[in-house]
C-alpha cells in the first residue's frame, strides 16, 4: 500500500462523494420526473428543505432544468458533476485515463440534456457512465487504499442522501456495515465521537442495543463529520 498524502486522500474521498451524489440525485430525479410528467407536480420545495439548499426555483419545470443541468447553480447536479470530474482529472494517475473517461462522458451527456426534450434518456445515459466508472475503478485500481477511500466517500453520500430524503433508506443498515469495514481499511483520520455514534447505530440495527436510541439527525451528523478531510 503506497503512502497517500492528505491532499490526495481528500480528493479521493470527495470524488467518491460527488460521483455518488450525481448518481443518487439523478436516480431520485428520474423517479420524480416520471411522476411530474403524469401529474405536473412535484414537491421541490420540500426536497430543497431536505437537502438544506435554497429554493431559488420559479416552478416545477424550472426546478428540473436548473437543479439538474445548470452549472451556474452551485447546488445543481451539474455543479456536482463538475466537481466530480475536476477531482477525477487531478487523480488521473491514480484512477487511470480509461476510468476517468467515463466521468467525462457522464458530464458530456449531462450537458447534452440541458434544454432538451429527452430529459429522461439523457439522465439514463449519465447514470450508465457513472455505473461504468464505478465498475472500472473497482476492477483496474490496484491500490486497495485508493479504492476504499473512494468507496468511503460514496458510502457517506449514500447514507446521507437516504437519511435526508428517505430514498432507499431501507438499504442504510447494509450500507453502514460495508462502510464500517471500509473505514478500517483506510488511513483516513476519523472523529472518535462520530465513530462512536456510528458504531452505536450499527449495534441498534443489529438488535444488540434494543433499549438505545440515536436520532436520525444525530446519526446524519456523525456520518457527515466522521472523516477529518
Amino acid at each position: 500500500m503506497d503512502f497517500i498524502s492528505l491532499s490526495k486522500s481528500n480528493r479521493l474521498f470527495w470524488l467518491g462523494r460527488y460521483y455518488e451524489r450525481v448518481a443518487l440525485s439523478l436516480q431520485y430525479m428520474m423517479n420524480c420526473y416520471d411522476v411530474m410528467i403524469d401529474t405536473n407536480s412535484f414537491d421541490y420545495e420540500g426536497y430543497c428543505r431536505q437537502q438544506g439548499i435554497p429554493n431559488i426555483y420559479q416552478d416545477v419545470e424550472d426546478f428540473f432544468q436548473r437543479y439538474i443541468f445548470d452549472m451556474e447553480n452551485p447546488n445543481s447536479i451539474r455543479s456536482a458533476a463538475e466537481l466530480m470530474l475536476g477531482n477525477g482529472m487531478v487523480l488521473r494517475e491514480s484512477i487511470g485515463s480509461s476510468t476517468l473517461a467515463y466521468l467525462q462522458m457522464a458530464v458530456y451527456a449531462l450537458d447534452e440534456g440541458a434544454g432538451g426534450e429527452a430529459t429522461g434518456l439523457q439522465m439514463l445515459e449519465v447514470l450508465d457512465n457513472i455505473m461504468a466508472f464505478r465498475g472500472s475503478y473497482d476492477d483496474f485500481i490496484a491500490d486497495d487504499n485508493v479504492r476504499n477511500i473512494i468507496k468511503c466517500g460514496a458510502s457517506v453520500e449514500c447514507i446521507s442522501f437516504a437519511l435526508r430524503t428517505g430514498y432507499r433508506e431501507e438499504n442504510v443498515p447494509e450500507e453502514l456495515r460495508k462502510f464500517i469495514k471500509r473505514i478500517t481499511r483506510t488511513k483516513l483520520q476519523t472523529s472518535a465521537l462520530a465513530l462512536q455514534s456510528i458504531l452505536r447505530q450499527e449495534r441498534i440495527y443489529d438488535g444488540k442495543n434494543t433499549d438505545d436510541v440515536l436520532s436520525k439527525d444525530d446519526f446524519l451528523q456523525a456520518v457527515e463529520n466522521l472523516f477529518l478531510v
